[in-house]
């Protein structure tokens, strides 16, 4: 009886050791959407690279980019699988390491378990970053990351240690961290130099000469230093490529107008700092409405949050308990704490402002937020210790903010599972739509319904699925464009035979504006190949898409072989009226007039109906062609109704119906009978 009665303490001292907790908390917030996300963003070009072209691939990949980070991703592809969830878990340890990494540096300055953790917490947490699911990316981000907090640690524990080896020891290590974050990435450099004024708090002695101790500081600090520099001789001499993605805009613009650019930049650093401190928190207020985000979502949310909120409330609980009272807490350390916060923001945001990056809260440039995350944890655990309240509020104001932060992001997941269902869905309709590509094919898209997505993404997607796997050059044999992105870059002009080429820094596509297709994809409605002959004035289509379609060529659309998206896609969706509509355009295509009825005759039998009126061309079609000539214009009737901008496309149909079909009676009855509602006549 005894021993149960000891085992709650013996379960909270056990989860209140730092890592467990920051460990069950990061994986509260970001572990339970595990099985259910895939790969977004840069995330599905690394992983085709990696699957297609192995390390090689990668190599050249990251040749021109952040070449020694690059070698990591050729160590973790090596090690992992192409499986999603493990690139999940992936990520979720080294956000969890980098979150004990600051805990330990943090524990250094304050020599406090409960501050040092609530700022641990708010790193895990912070809701200015919200990409954390985009796995292969930022498991790599926070692989760096962890190393520079570790780095920072080692060498403060390397001054405070009376052991002179292991002062050495700790202080080789920390060298060797430092330099993975110097020469890995651009995007924590700058903070670096928080190490001198980390190793002063450490070092201040009361009644030693500041001259003295400056001496000591930069004694300490002076192997590093030559590290920061070596880095920074490699970056600006030696690495070719150092400003081929991000030239330094702002060092021509002082020379130019210099008294308009500081002011324009220190307009621009405030505004960053609010951003990043202060307006941040106001985003895990805004809460989607109840119906467009389900009922499932908010209670796997409200359950989760719950939780967390009642593991950390416990855990400071716990943590209070075991610390010893004190009737006036050491407020010193926190005012220290408090400038090195405001240092760390400033110094986290030189690389973007001297390259004119715009820093954001939405995706995608809430990535820029992350060299801030630092300063931000330190800058609200200071300054909720130096107000003078009791400590319990100023933890449970803490707690609040983490908790709330959590649920932000677990909203963000439920958002990211969505775009990976919706992605899915996307691909598997192509396929089914488009059995094989000619290659050297462009595809045209609107911007899709796609949040963690850009063109370039989905275009490692795309060749995932219909590039030769056993090819031996280098070329890129897809690609998919925005033409809102594109055009006046790798494709200068939307005019026929426009030669293109882009370099995917992996490898080069080549080929040509007539060798295209133009996709149209709208949730609840198909995913549809435009049609050139009959969308040019089908307003239901976005005008940037419909400005590619006098380009496209049906022809690049091969009926064999059947590609399969690769089984990080998943299982093949159920047979649903989607499935049906892109056979039956397929064989539209083909002029297989039989099938198109066979799959009508299924299709409008299923409960699920058009999204689009468009969905129904290709029937109307057939219908025709086999001398159905009332169901054809009663379908067309039925499209006719949904809107009248539809009206041109179902007259161009028509219009090729008439020049196709054998002539008879019935036939110009039923042309008559569809157009004349329409006033064809009087279309374009």
């Amino acid at each position: 009886m005894k021993q149960l009665s000891r085992l709650p303490s013996q379960l909270l001292r056990l989860v209140s050791q730092p890592a467990i907790t920051l460990l069950f908390a990061t994986l509260l917030v970001y572990g339970f959407f595990i099985p259910f996300l895939g790969y977004y963003w840069d995330d599905l070009m690394l992983q085709w690279i990696s699957a297609s072209m192995g390390t090689t691939g990668l190599a050249n990949y990251f040749s021109t980019n952040r070449p020694v980070w690059g070698l990591f991703y050729q160590l973790s592809t090596t090690l992992l699988g192409d499986d999603p969830w493990q690139w999940q878990v992936f990520a979720i340890f080294w956000r969890w390491l980098a979150a004990y990494g600051l805990y330990c540096l943090a524990k250094q300055l304050w020599k406090e378990k409960i501050p040092s953790l609530m700022a641990a917490l708010i790193f895990l947490t912070y809701p200015g970053f919200v990409q954390q699911y985009i796995a292969t990316v930022y498991g790599h981000f926070f692989l760096v990351l962890s190393a520079f907090f570790f780095s920072l640690t080692f060498s403060l524990m390397a001054i405070r240690t009376l052991d002179r080896k292991r002062s050495w020891q700790l202080q080789a290590v920390a060298l060797l961290l430092s330099a993975v974050n110097l020469f890995s990435m651009e995007y924590f450099f700058m903070l670096e130099l928080l190490r001198p004024l980390l190793m002063w708090v450490v070092m201040r002695e009361d009644g030693v000469p500041v001259r003295q101790q400056l001496v000591k500081v930069l004694q300490r600090w002076l192997p590093y230093l030559l590290v920061f520099l070596a880095a920074g001789v490699w970056r600006a001499f030696l690495f070719d490529y150092q400003t081929n993605n991000y030239e330094v805009g702002l060092l021509e613009m002082l020379r130019t107008n210099p008294l308009q650019t500081i002011l324009t930049l220190l307009g621009t650093v405030l505004w960053d700092l609010w951003q990043t401190v202060l307006k941040v928190w106001g985003l895990v207020l805004q809460f989607p409405r109840f119906e467009e985000f389900g009922p499932r979502a908010w209670l796997i949310v409200a359950v989760i949050s719950l939780a967390l909120l009642v593991f950390v409330s416990l855990v400071m609980f716990w943590l209070g308990r075991q610390s010893a009272p004190s009737e006036k807490p050491e407020r010193s350390p926190y005012w220290k704490s408090l400038w090195i916060a405001l240092v760390a923001l400033l110094l986290a945001g030189v690389p973007f402002w001297l390259t004119q990056i715009p820093i954001g809260l939405t995706f995608p440039n809430d990535r820029f937020t992350l060299p801030f995350i630092l300063g931000v944890a330190l800058f609200w655990v200071s300054m909720m210790m130096l107000i003078p309240i009791r400590r319990w509020m100023q933890v449970g104001l803490l707690v609040l903010a983490v908790v709330l932060s959590g649920a932000y992001q677990l909203r963000m997941g439920v958002q990211f599972q969505r775009d990976w269902e919706q992605q899915t869905r996307f691909f598997w309709q192509m396929v089914w739509r488009i059995p094989a590509l000619e290659e050297n094919t462009i595809i045209f898209a609107h911007e899709l319904p796609l949040q963690f997505f850009s063109d370039n993404s989905l275009t490692g997607g795309l060749n995932w699925i219909y590039s030769n796997p056993d090819r031996q050059d280098n070329s890129i044999p897809y690609v998919l464009y925005y033409p809102t992105v594109r055009v006046g870059q790798a494709v200068r002009a939307l005019t026929p035979d426009e030669p293109v080429h882009q370099n995917l820094l992996v490898g080069d596509f080549y080929g040509n504006t007539s060798d295209s297709i133009a996709l149209f994809y709208q949730p609840p409605a198909c995913l549809r190949v435009l049609d050139p002959e009959l969308e040019p004035d089908n307003w239901m289509v976005p005008l940037q898409v419909r400005e590619t379609i006098h380009l496209t060529d049906w022809n690049v659309i091969l009926p064999e072989p059947q590609h399969v998206p690769p089984a990080i896609f998943g299982s093949e969706p159920t047979h649903g009226w989607c499935y049906y509509f892109q056979k039956a355009d397929l064989a539209r295509q083909l002029g297989d007039w039989d099938e198109v009825q066979r799959l009508g005759e299924i299709a409008f039998q299923l409960a699920d109906q058009p999204n689009d009126p468009a969905e129904r061309f290709p029937f109307i079609e057939g219908y025709a062609h086999l001398g159905l000539w009332q169901e054809a214009v009663s379908m067309s009737a039925q499209s006719a109704k949904v809107s009248t901008v539809i009206h041109p496309a179902i007259c161009h149909l028509w219009d090729r119906i008439e020049r196709e079909t054998q002539n008879s009676k019935e036939k110009s009855k039923a042309i008559q009978h569809a157009t004349e509602p329409l006033q064809c006549e009087a279309q374009p």
